[in-house]
C-alpha cells in the first residue's frame, strides 16, 4: 500500500520509527538497569517525552540529553517491572509490564542509529485498552 494512503503524521512516524532491534537493545538495558548501555543507545540530541497523566513523579516537561533522558527512563523500571515487544499505532515499540499490567507505552524515532525521540505513555487512563 502506498505511503499517500496513510496521514502526514503517520508517514513520519513510519519513516524515522526505531525499528525491533534497537528496541530490544533498549528492553534488555532497562531490565538490566544497565546505565551505561541506556546511554549508548541515546543520540546526544535526545528528547524523552512522559506522559504519566500525574499519577507518576517524573518530569513534567520533556527532558533532553542523554544522560536526564537515561535516568527518567530508568525510573521507570522499578523492580518487577519487565518489558515486551509490541506494535504502538503501527509502529515497533515496548511495552513496560508490571503485575501482569501494561504500565507504559513507549515508541521511539532514530537518527544516525540511535534513539533521538522517545515517548512514553504512562497515563492509566490511557493504557487501559491494553489492560482489559
Amino acid at each position: 500500500m502506498s505511503g499517500k494512503h496513510y496521514p502526514a503524521w503517520l508517514r513520519r512516524r513510519r519513516r524515522g520509527a526505531a525499528d525491533h532491534g534497537i528496541l530490544d537493545e533498549l528492553a534488555n538495558a532497562l531490565s538490566s538497569h544497565d546505565d551505561d548501555a541506556v546511554r549508548a543507545l541515546l543520540h546526544s540530541d535526545v528528547t524523552v517525552v512522559i506522559d504519566s497523566g500525574g499519577h507518576l513523579p517524573t518530569a513534567a516537561t520533556p527532558v533532553q540529553g542523554r544522560e536526564e533522558a537515561a535516568s527518567e527512563l530508568l525510573q521507570l523500571m522499578p523492580a518487577g517491572t519487565g518489558t515486551a515487544a509490541a506494535s504502538i499505532n503501527g509502529v515497533p515499540g515496548l511495552t513496560l509490564v508490571r503485575d501482569q499490567r501494561v504500565v507504559g507505552a513507549l515508541t521511539a524515532e532514530v537518527r544516525s542509529r540511535l534513539l533521538v525521540s522517545v515517548w512514553v505513555v504512562c497515563n492509566p487512563d490511557k493504557l487501559r485498552p491494553w489492560n482489559r
